[in-house]
Order: structure tokens, then C-alpha cells, then sequence
């Protein structure tokens, strides 16, 4: 008996650890420097600030937003709202709006999305569901719903590949070209 009632002494004091141990883990507070390591900073966000790009003294892009968000672990920057402009090697620019857009700061690519809007100086228009410009080419890449306009002559097509002096239009996809209208 004296071994029974040891056993159902150590069971009671065995049970009795388990409830202190949890009650002491969900009633413990931990200190602010704690609570900050687990907190995940998801991205830092600026409101009304611009980004610009230069190589060798010459402006490449010049891009403003809303918003601009970088996320610390990846660093792209995420922007809101964008307007911009992309600098061309005669001198000339590309004025362009989109909704929304992230730049990779080590490529200096470009993801438009939400409708873009684009505008030369000599009056050529290009408008898309989504763009993708590639800094190292000096490419802009199209898709959905594209509209280019020169003068009197409109294309569209679902897809448009071009470099930055709109010199070469490769379209792809319900492709179409109207000259001698207006250019709507």
C-alpha cells in the first residue's frame, strides 16, 4: 500500500509541474527587445518620393509615386501611383504613368501593371494592361490590350516588344494596323 500511495504522490506531483509549467508559459510576459526580434518589418514605406537612375552622368529613368515601398529582404521597391520619365540615348524621353510598378534596384528592370500609359516627345503613344522595361536592353515589353499610336496610324495587338527609340515594333497576337484614321 505504502507503494501505491507513493506512485499516486508522484503522479499528483508530476501533474501538478505540467499545469505550473503551462501556466507559467502563457502568463509570462516578454520584454519589448523580445517582442521586436519577432516582429517582422514587412516593408519600409515613403510617401511622395522619387527614384532616379544615372550611368556615367547621363539620366537613364526618373521616377516618382505616391507611395514607394522596399521590402528589406528582397529590396525591390514597390510604387503606387508612378510617373516617370525614360530618358533615350538622342536626348529625347518617354513620359509614362502606371498604377502600379516595382523596381529591381540591381537589374533597374521595370514591372508596370494596371495600365500603363506612355508618351514621346515626337507624340507616339503606346498603352497596355502591363509592361516590363529592361534596363540593359533598353527594351519595353507589352502585353494585354496594347494601343500604339504614331500620327495617323494605330496598332494594337495582345503583345508588343520594342527598344526605347520605338525604331523596330515587334507585335504579337491579334495583331492590326489602321493608317489614315484618327488616332482615337
Amino acid at each position: 500500500m505504502a507503494s501505491r500511495h507513493k506512485n499516486f504522490l508522484l503522479f499528483g506531483m508530476i501533474i501538478a509541474a505540467i499545469i505550473a509549467g503551462g501556466l507559467y508559459y502563457f502568463l509570462r510576459e516578454e520584454s519589448a527587445e523580445e517582442t521586436r526580434k519577432d516582429s517582422v518589418v514587412s516593408r519600409m514605406a515613403f510617401s511622395g518620393s522619387n527614384l532616379t537612375e544615372d550611368i556615367d552622368g547621363k539620366r537613364i529613368w526618373e521616377l516618382t509615386a505616391r507611395v514607394i515601398e522596399v521590402d528589406p529582404k528582397t529590396r525591390l521597391v514597390y510604387m503606387s501611383d508612378l510617373k516617370g520619365q525614360l530618358y533615350r540615348v538622342d536626348g529625347t524621353k518617354i513620359d509614362l504613368t502606371a498604377k502600379t510598378a516595382v523596381v529591381d534596384p540591381k537589374t533597374r528592370n521595370m514591372e508596370l501593371s494596371d495600365g500603363l500609359d506612355m508618351k514621346t516627345d515626337d507624340g507616339a503613344t503606346l498603352k497596355a494592361d502591363k509592361g516590363r522595361y529592361v534596363a540593359q536592353e533598353r527594351k519595353i515589353y507589352l502585353t494585354g490590350a496594347v494601343r500604339a499610336t504614331q500620327d495617323d496610324t494605330v496598332l494594337t495587338a495582345n503583345e508588343l516588344e520594342t527598344d526605347d527609340r520605338l525604331e523596330l515594333l515587334v507585335a504579337k497576337g491579334n495583331a492590326r494596323i489602321v493608317k489614315g484614321g484618327p488616332p482615337q
